[in-house]
């Protein structure tokens, strides 16, 4: 009798936008990746909050996953408190799995995969590991006590152990997303994994209204900061010619993950920022490093429970007097690049709000 399995997809980054609506149909749950490494928003994955959004809003079955380096305890537990940082706020029907697969860690996975599934569970969550046929055949094979994820690129899994998932292709094709995607098959009902320890399965909920969101953002531009801006009640900048070095931005609910681009360095980190900035700090409390800024991305992270809310933005430059078109979000499209702003030619003017 063949066993009932579902097809579940894992993403990253990698995979760009992904159009979850198109996406949804053709799947029965995605993992969806939070970061690597030790616990540095830096190191974030770049779509880990609008992937998990997008799963919560459209109530699609979701788990998650970290990419380990750790060498040492101090690594491992960094790691935890990376997960577990993402995971705050969230609900989860598939387990969160560390990913061990690193060139340099074998020796120490077994103890890694300890300390961070050991971890999660204390936290409430249902922890699992990922790795190929290899790694649990010869460095793995004392971990038991956690939901395994196989990888092995065939037509048949060969691991002879027990696992829940198993990873058979990194060449899947599904609507909305471009490209290949890894593509798995879970063996276990997601009905009954709450059994184990994690939540119940995901349901299309009725999401709450978050009601009016408003965006305060301010500028630096000719030598100084200009007064706060909120919404589009007016636009940030000086005048027309005169560069933005610096971006300050704060939202009343949820949250705002942005970049900036200069004309000098490239792209600068994330930052994130809630209801507060702090335009003293211009490392971590405002956007950009005194160059000149050409473009900006923004990510609004809408709280969980409500419905869908998006960043929407737009700047000029010094070679134009009018605003180049809206962004919503990261989103790339034909008629969005995923940030505001034209590269080589610095903004002048900036307006957003959240819609």
């Amino acid at each position: 009798m063949e066993v009932s399995r579902r097809l579940v997809i894992d993403v990253s980054e990698h995979q760009g936008v992904i159009n979850w609506d198109a996406a949804k149909p053709h799947i029965a749950g995605a993992i969806l990746r939070c970061g690597y490494g030790d616990n540095y928003a830096s190191q974030d994955d770049k779509q880990w909050y609008r992937n998990i959004s997008e799963c919560e809003r459209l109530g699609i079955p979701r788990g998650v996953y970290l990419y380990s380096y750790a060498t040492n305890d101090t690594m491992a537990r960094s790691e935890l408190q990376h997960i577990l940082r993402c995971l705050k706020g969230h609900s989860f029907q598939l387990p969160i799995y560390l990913d061990v697969e690193q060139a340099g860690t074998e020796g120490y996975a077994a103890r890694a995969c300890q300390i961070i599934c050991e971890g999660l569970k204390a936290a409430g969550y249902k922890s699992g590991v990922y790795a190929n046929t290899n790694w649990w055949n010869n460095y793995l094979t004392g971990v038991t006590a956690y939901p395994r994820w196989v990888a092995q690129y065939n037509t048949v899994c060969e691991y002879k152990g027990k696992y829940d998932i198993w990873q058979y292709s990194s060449n899947g094709v599904i609507p909305g997303i471009g490209g290949r995607v890894d593509v798995n098959w879970c063996y276990t009902e997601f009905t009954n994994i709450s059994s184990g320890g994690t939540v119940a399965p995901a349901v299309s909920q009725k999401l709450k209204d978050l009601g009016q969101v408003d965006a305060i953002y301010e500028v630096y531009a000719g030598g100084r900061w200009w007064p706060p801006v909120t919404n589009y009640l007016d636009w940030a900048g000086r005048a027309d010619g005169y560069p933005i070095k610096y971006v300050a931005m704060r939202v009343t609910k949820g949250k705002v993950r942005a970049r900036v681009h200069t004309t000098v360095d490239g792209w600068l980190p994330y930052l994130e920022f809630g209801n507060s900035y702090n335009k003293n700090d211009l490392i971590n409390g405002v956007l950009g490093n005194g160059n000149p800024i050409d473009a900006i991305e923004i990510y609004y992270y809408t709280p969980a429970g409500y419905k869908y809310k998006k960043a929407v933005y737009r700047a000029s430059d010094l070679n134009h007097n009018t605003f180049y078109s809206e962004q919503y979000d990261n989103e790339k499209n034909a008629k969005m690049d995923g940030h505001a702003g034209l590269f080589g030619v610095a903004m002048d003017k900036f307006q957003m709000k959240i819609a």
